[in-house]
């Protein structure tokens, strides 16, 4: 059986127009909407954007959001959240979420659930860095948080 040839094919890159970009952000904050907001966390009054509702808005732009690297250090557990264009598998943001051994919630809970809390904080953290504007364009504004971002009531 003849060993078949592989060849690197150059992905074409599309140039980065402001207003189309603006448009497709508009588009997918239209879709998922409802999504962050059924899927938000109330505290203390205020909304939060979960996990699922990041992951709805990384799919709605064509992206994949994933954990890797998780591993305890010092203090506690670290992974590293990307978010990947789906069409190249591009890396277009990075982040980490840690868990540390001190936290209130976390310090007596089982391993298993500080890396799954760890994963789901740096995806957050990950797709945050990559798509808090659409969020605002929801009618929303967003604060500083590990794993939650705030939604206008």
């Amino acid at each position: 059986m003849a060993e078949q040839e592989k060849a690197i094919v150059p992905v074409q890159q599309q140039a980065m127009v402001p207003a189309i970009d603006y448009d497709r952000a508009s588009k997918a904050a239209g879709v998922c909407k409802q999504i962050v907001t059924t899927t938000a966390l109330t505290i203390q009054g205020r909304k939060y954007v979960r996990v699922e509702g990041w992951q709805a808005i990384a799919v709605a732009h064509g992206c994949m959001a994933s954990s890797r690297a998780v591993e305890r250090i010092e203090g506690g557990i670290r992974a590293i959240g990307e978010v990947r264009r789906a069409s190249d598998g591009a890396l277009l943001a990075q982040a980490e979420g840690f868990v540390g051994d001190d936290e209130p919630t976390w310090w007596k809970r089982q391993e298993y659930a500080k890396r799954a809390m760890a994963q789901t904080r740096a995806i957050s953290r990950a797709c945050r860095s990559a798509f808090a504007h659409v969020v605002v364009m929801m009618g929303a504004g967003l604060a500083a948080s590990a794993v939650l971002a705030p939604l206008a009531a």
